[in-house]
């Protein structure tokens, strides 16, 4: 089994300094970072769950229930978000059934975070301690854990990862405490860490519990074997335990045991329809993984494989330890290249792996230093000197990214990602692809004018003022990441109607219609990097069609959307946002129609007391019934230049389903 000699007294020092480094730089971090993409959505979901009690978001519900279009029911749960929520209460941010946007509270939610993080690192090392019999190895796991930026970084925000990976490490912990102890007072705090590990991960993201299942699968086969009714019990006990919690949290999804669990695995597998690579984890592991921590984990994968191969190691409990980390470690990833599963945005997906590969790595800096000593001086002093690398290195490209640690790369990628994105710009490897640093860049952004977050690029290479996350000005938008800051804006810029400012996170690529205002770089390695920017950019708008505009729910003409709209499936056409009382839409005349007067002719319901603006010049129409009709003159029409036409519309409770334009008649 593994050496149950005590780490070198260097090497524990060196891996207490790291634990506290990477606590103190998570907690300042969760602090000082921005919102990222999902907080938003999750602040969205959890005022619906305590509304409705379904965690979903406005656009799936229909009357308090889930819409007959809703396929993705079941992929996240409210435990994560409810603990946040309850945090926030204490600290007096959030009122009872009230679920803050404030910058302090989005702060107080990554605390949040940050300290189930440490509960990960800990179960981590605990996991240390039962393999190595040892703490001073546990010490040296929880460092390794802490120096990996994909780690670190996220927990600082991350809301579903985070919480998934330390409640999978906790049931991996207290499956091997119940196996491995014979005390029973050691046998039931395991079967609490199983219980609060499942009710963790499940409760956050549900479709997580194969894994679970997965992992309590050679234990309960061993219990059954040996008619161990001790263990049994205590087994049964948790999963008890943690389905009543589930049920008593999340009884709209989990009322429906059979539902819940089906549903979730389904929906998690299939999510965007799309079908991923096989490459796609193997190539991410060498661009996100330190080079030295994938280097060591493989090495410890090795050293559990021979000591699980040996015959002359007893068929003791502590075998079934390492079973357990390598499951937690590489079952779902490799079922994840298997089946080419649609995974995204690196590795934060499979998070839950890297507490696990802690361990491994630990194992493999045991077997290093065994091969170091005795080999010559060289490989004497090699060894070590190996093994502080692999904790110092990543924690140095942790400094220098703060608080965007989660943008590393490891030093190969580094060299090569340059050169692979300037050939296809498609292969550049996102920084801040989460978007927290847009706090930092709020003082920079200037104030008025039209603000597109994640703007979308035409085929020319241009940004055009259309974001696939909402239809809303990001200076507003509850789910973009510049609302809650939006107060700190200080610039000012022309603020001409025929630009409009975008901000782009996590790529070094801008507009070719785009001027760079300001931006937040941070050295990784050897090179300066963008986490975000903001630029001005030329108004390029989607050309009108030919056959004209019919308007949905489900996003049909949602192309010449500019900000102020509302969708909903359940609802005809698009609505202006309440509370917005007006909403623009802009696209691009043909050369038929863009010298001339052309008639504006619209579909609408909801109101008659309609205004309508084209190229900022109000224009008299003319309402009957559900037709809204109005002549735009020709020198309005040419103001703006290029064929560019903005329409802005305003009325409550006016709702627009069609739009057609054509040449006023001589």
């Amino acid at each position: 089994m593994p050496s149950a000699v005590p780490a070198p007294r260097p090497l524990v020092l060196l891996a207490g300094v790291a634990v506290a480094v990477g606590v103190a730089m998570t907690v300042v971090g969760a602090w000082r970072t921005g919102v990222s993409w999902d907080e938003t959505y999750h602040v969205m979901r959890m005022r619906n769950y305590l509304a409705s009690g379904w965690y979903l978001l406005d656009g799936d519900l229909l009357a308090g229930q889930p819409g007959p279009w809703e396929d993705q029911r079941y992929v996240y749960g409210p435990v994560t978000m409810g603990l946040a929520h309850l945090w926030s209460m204490a600290w007096g941010l959030e009122g009872p059934g009230q679920v803050s946007a404030s910058p302090e509270a989005f702060a107080a939610r990554h605390l949040v975070v940050a300290l189930l993080s440490f509960v990960g690192v800990a179960a981590a090392a605990v996991l240390t301690r039962v393999v190595t019999g040892r703490w001073t190895w546990a010490l040296v796991s929880a460092a390794l854990l802490v120096s990996v930026p994909t780690w670190t970084g996220h927990a600082m925000f991350n809301v579903k990862d985070v919480p998934v990976a330390t409640g999978y490490t906790l049931t991996t912990l207290g499956l091997a405490v119940l196996w491995v102890s014979s005390r029973l007072r050691y046998q039931a705090a395991g079967c609490a860490t199983i219980a609060a590990g499942i009710v963790l991960a499940v409760g956050t993201r549900p479709g997580i519990w194969p894994g679970l299942v997965l992992a309590g699968t050679p234990v309960l086969l061993l219990a059954l074997r040996q008619r161990d009714r001790v263990r049994l019990s205590l087994l049964v006990t948790a999963l008890g335990a943690a389905a009543l919690v589930l049920v008593l949290v999340y009884p709209e999804a989990f009322g429906a045991p059979v539902d819940a669990l089906l549903g979730s695995a389904l929906e998690s597998s299939r999510y965007d329809g799309r079908q991923g690579d096989w490459w796609y984890l193997p190539l991410f592991l060498l661009i996100e993984l330190p080079t030295l921590h994938l280097l060591l984990g493989t090495i410890g994968v090795v050293v559990c494989v021979r000591l699980l191969a040996r015959e002359d190691v007893p068929a003791g409990r502590l075998r079934l330890v390492l079973v357990l980390v390598l499951l937690q470690a590489l079952a779902l990833p490799a079922i994840a290249v298997a089946r080419e599963s649609n995974l995204y945005t690196g590795l934060r997906q499979l998070l839950f792996a890297a507490p696990a590969l802690a361990v491994l790595a630990t194992l493999g800096i045991q077997a290093v230093l065994r091969a170091g000593r005795g080999r010559g001086v060289v490989l004497r002093r090699a060894a070590p000197a190996l093994v502080a690398l692999a904790v110092v290195s990543p924690l140095v490209a942790q400094a220098q990214l703060f608080p965007y640690n989660y943008a590393y790369s490891s030093e190969p990628a580094t060299i090569v990602g340059p050169m692979a994105a300037a050939h296809d710009r498609e292969w550049e490897i996102p920084t801040d692809y989460w978007r927290t640093s847009v706090r930092e860049l709020a003082p920079l952004v200037p104030v008025g004018g039209l603000v597109t977050c994640s703007p979308s690029y035409d085929e020319e290479g241009r940004s055009v003022p259309y974001s696939h996350e909402s239809h809303q000005n990001c200076a507003s938008d509850p789910v973009g990441p510049l609302a809650p800051y939006d107060d700190r804006r200080a610039a000012s810029w022309p603020d001409s109607p025929t630009q409009f400012l975008a901000i782009d996170t996590g790529t070094e690529f801008t507009g070719d219609n785009c001027r760079t205002l300001a931006e937040v770089t941070r050295r990784l390695h050897w090179r300066t990097v963008t986490m975000s920017y903001v630029a001005t950019c030329d108004l390029v708008l989607e050309p009108y069609p030919q056959a004209g505009l019919v308007f949905s729910g489900e996003g049909a003409g949602s192309q010449v959307l500019l900000d102020g709209w509302s969708l909903h499936r359940a609802d005809p056409g698009i609505g202006i946002l309440p509370g917005a009382g007006t909403a623009s839409l802009g696209l691009t005349l043909p050369d038929e129609l863009a010298g001339g007067t052309v008639v504006f002719r619209a579909t609408t319901t909801g109101t008659t007391d309609v205004s309508l603006t084209a190229n900022g010049t109000p224009v008299p129409a003319t309402t009957s019934g559900q037709a809204l009709t109005a002549r735009i003159d020709a020198a309005v029409v040419r103001a703006y230049g290029e064929g560019r036409l903005v329409l802005r519309l305003s009325g409550d409770g006016l709702r627009l389903l069609t739009l057609r334009l054509t040449g006023a008649v001589s």
